[in-house]
């Protein structure tokens, strides 16, 4: 099914470093070969799918491929592929869907990844616990097959199969992860903003109300900016009258309180229930005034969470961030992992092996950062994920006669 194979997961060469390729779990990390044709606009043609013009391209060999700022290069895998009749397979980039909550380190905004915009800091784990990391782009990687986690405590991610999280093992995709493995959560992420909350109380006794009467969709945008002795005040009242049988009311409020306390370095857990979300938070409510949490890094930062279920979730647009340096950041409240290339700004195309295509695969390297890219030959650039159908397809891509059929090196569209 793949040539050549290797059966583990190769992550150096002799005192080299490599950008891992190979099996893992129910993924492949396919490698790419040495052949490259970059963009170039030299000739001023248009890229018209119908009628491609390979003077569109420059043809390169070599160890190493730069692709210039906002411009792209094919290349192929160096793996030959023959796909079973029931077998469907998907080539994907790691990344979580636009709505996961991002923390935005400077301002103290819970932001959705897809609306990140300009670059900013955000809160990711480091050897000294949690702390400000630059991030230096957002990338987009279109709609992908993506899987809903949820852990014991309640919190949940919706990510691609191939999405890296941080176990006791180390770095884990999501695919490989089963009810019972331990994440890290963080249960301080102790980062706020610097504008004062007017009457922080009485804020967080309305709102109390209005969760408990179900008329409040979500936290006011405020809340998140304020300094931590508001934030505090307000967690607070929310909680007060409720700590010990649990706040009641729509999962995105429950959320979001819960995010504002695990702030304060509270423990917090979820629990679904038919009209809603029931939030229960370890200690008293006076508790998160003066827990010892002032806004220092690295105090208690992260706690081992179960997995309690991980199912599909259907097709979304997916994103991912760029972290320099410590390549990960919180997501939903869970350490996650940056993929090697996509950290990078350079995007893998999506591509799907249908049931009995076979050859090598053409990819797709799209540079979105203003800087030349590099592109390592020979390594890790993508995983491929395989679809096991109950009953072999009725008309395979063989059957029909495809015109990428049998593919090798390179391969130009074709019409």
């Amino acid at each position: 099914m793949i040539e050549p194979f290797e059966p583990g997961q190769v992550k150096s060469r002799g005192e080299e470093r490599l950008v891992s390729f190979g099996t893992s779990s129910y993924g492949y990390d396919i490698r790419c070969s040495n052949e490259f044709k970059i963009f170039t606009n030299i000739n001023s043609v248009i890229v018209d799918p119908k009628n491609f013009d390979a003077n569109s391209f420059v043809d390169f060999r070599g160890d190493v491929c730069i692709i210039p700022p906002n411009s792209f290069a094919l290349a192929r895998t160096v793996e030959y592929f023959r796909i079973p009749r029931n077998v469907l397979t998907i080539c994907l980039g790691k990344c979580v869907t636009g709505d996961t909550r991002v923390l935005d380190a400077d301002t103290g905004e819970y932001l959705r990844i897809k609306d990140w915009g300009r670059a900013r800091r955000t809160a990711a784990l480091a050897p000294g616990g949690l702390r400000q990391a630059r991030v230096s782009a957002l990338a987009s990687h279109g709609v992908k097959p993506v899987w809903r986690l949820v852990t014991e405590s309640g919190l949940s991610l919706t990510a691609t199969a191939n999405h890296p999280l941080l176990t006791p093992a180390g770095w884990v995709p999501l695919s490989d992860l089963g009810a019972g493995d331990r994440l890290a959560a963080a249960v301080s992420a102790p980062f706020f903003g610097t504008v004062p909350l007017i009457a922080p109380e009485r804020l967080g006794h309305l709102v109390r109300a209005e969760a408990q009467a179900g008329t409040i969709e979500a936290i006011p945008d405020a809340v998140f900016r304020a300094p931590r002795a508001d934030v505090a005040r307000f967690v607070a009242a929310v909680m007060g009258d409720v700590a010990s049988e649990g706040l009641r009311a729509a999962r995105p409020v429950v959320d979001e309180i819960r995010h504002l306390a695990a702030r304060l370095g509270m423990s917090c857990r979820t629990v679904e229930e038919a009209a809603g979300a029931r939030l229960l938070v370890r200690g008293s409510a006076l508790e998160c005034r003066g827990n010892g949490t002032d806004g220092t890094f690295g105090r208690g930062a992260t706690e081992w969470d179960r997995v309690a279920a991980v199912h599909p979730a259907g097709r979304e647009p997916v994103y991912d961030i760029e972290v320099p340096g410590l390549h990960n950041f919180l997501a939903n409240g869970l350490v996650v992992h940056n993929s090697t290339y996509a950290r990078c700004g350079i995007i893998v195309n999506v591509t799907p092996f249908e049931p009995e295509w076979e050859g090598h695969v053409t990819l797709e390297f799209s540079n979105t950062s203003p800087l030349p890219a590099k592109i390592y030959a020979n390594e890790g650039v993508a995983q491929v994920i395989f679809f096991e159908a109950d009953e072999p397809c009725e008309t395979s891509y063989k059957d029909r006669g495809g015109k990428y059929q049998g593919q090798k090196g390179v391969t130009l569209p074709k019409t």
